[in-house]
């Protein structure tokens, strides 16, 4: 049996689709790569292959009408649906494994260094420092003028103590919007903060969130009464330009703004004048409606605003976390047992009639 792996996968896993599922492994990680694979570069590397374990190479119904030998495709991500077209590889009788939550731990973390970073100004303040701002020369003797010796830049009008002063977390209300595994997580941070939760989920009753401390909400109440409003629904139909200008005018023009889901559940524009009127505080976004941006996107030219390149999800472990799940399902269906996560449950029946060769 043989597999294709263009997923960053572990050492420990690879070897175990090896000894001990013994495949021969053609392995080809992003990693060691600078862009994804072309659709004509997969076709080739798919002949007689059984098992594709996909990273972000798209999957369409082509690809798998060459793949005559492909039985199972596994996708190093939490929402497979995103690459590979499930439609077509349930007629096919191909089984779509995924890893739901491989980073919603790497996510979650990253979102409140995100809140932290904008709220308090630690990027701001950090940017200033490096640009020559509130740098100078030592105070020769802070007694002299009051201070105690060891406040250096004082904390009078103009310094960094008065300008760049933010708000405590604790008491202030988080807005949640989407409470799947990595909403959850978040929500768990957020306690420890001391915060008060909210969350908009239309998938998620009132009851289980309330066993999470959490209160539900619909989107325009979340908008209304919270200090900060942080996304982690997934990109669909549904959710595309699900925050826009009715629901930034619903803000607080002292609330925050952080995005690390997708670029297009937000009208861009929309939180670009927000921030410009001053209508929000702040935001910080890890993603973005042009990825890389632009370098004069004019997100990179508010001071209220901090940006990172899309790497909420990839922390060190996250690879091992997709690896572990994926294995572990390649094994339960060549097993014939029933797989943890399945996008297409059917498929595990075989092929539809119209594809039954």
């Amino acid at each position: 049996m043989k597999a294709l792996v263009t997923a960053n996968f572990d050492d420990a896993n690879l070897n175990r689709l090896r000894d001990e599922l013994g495949m021969e492994v053609d392995y080809r990680p992003i990693e060691e790569r600078s862009k994804r694979l072309s659709s004509s570069e997969l076709e080739d590397l798919l002949e007689g292959v059984d098992v594709f374990v996909v990273g972000y190479e798209g999957v369409s119904a082509e690809l798998m009408n060459a793949a005559e030998d492909l039985q199972l495709i596994a996708c190093a991500r939490g929402g497979p649906d995103a690459n590979v077209d499930i439609a077509a590889a349930t007629e096919h009788g191909i089984p779509v494994l995924y890893a739901p939550g491989r980073n919603a731990v790497s996510v979650a973390d990253f979102t409140f260094g995100l809140i932290l970073a904008v709220v308090r100004n630690i990027a701001r303040s950090h940017h200033l420092l490096h640009t020559g701002t509130y740098t100078g020369e030592p105070v020769a003797d802070a007694a002299d003028s009051g201070e105690r010796d060891d406040v250096t830049w004082g904390i009078a009008n103009g310094s960094p103590y008065v300008e760049l002063s933010g708000p405590e977390l604790q008491g202030k209300t988080l807005g949640i919007v989407g409470l799947g595994a990595i909403g959850r997580n978040v929500a768990q941070r957020a306690d420890g903060f001391g915060m008060e939760l909210l969350a908009f989920d239309p998938f998620v009753d009132a009851e289980e969130m309330t066993e999470h401390g959490i209160e539900k909400s619909d989107l325009d109440d979340l908008c209304e009464r919270s200090d900060i409003v942080t996304v982690h629904c997934p990109m669909t139909d549904a959710t595309r330009g699900l925050i826009g200008e009715a629901e930034f005018d619903l803000l607080s023009h002292d609330a925050y703004f952080v995005n690390t889901a997708r670029g297009a559940i937000v009208d861009q524009d929309a939180l670009i004048e927000a921030l410009r009127s001053d209508e929000l505080a702040g935001a910080a976004l890890d993603v973005y409606d042009q990825e890389p941006l632009p370098d004069d996107h004019p997100l990179l030219e508010l001071p209220n605003v901090v940006t990172t390149p899309h790497l909420a999800g990839a922390a060190d472990e996250v690879v091992d976390r997709h690896s572990a799940i994926l294995t572990h399902d390649i094994a339960a269906v060549l097993a014939g047992r029933e797989p943890d996560h399945v996008a297409n449950e059917a498929a595990l029946a075989g092929p539809t009639a119209d594809n039954d060769g």
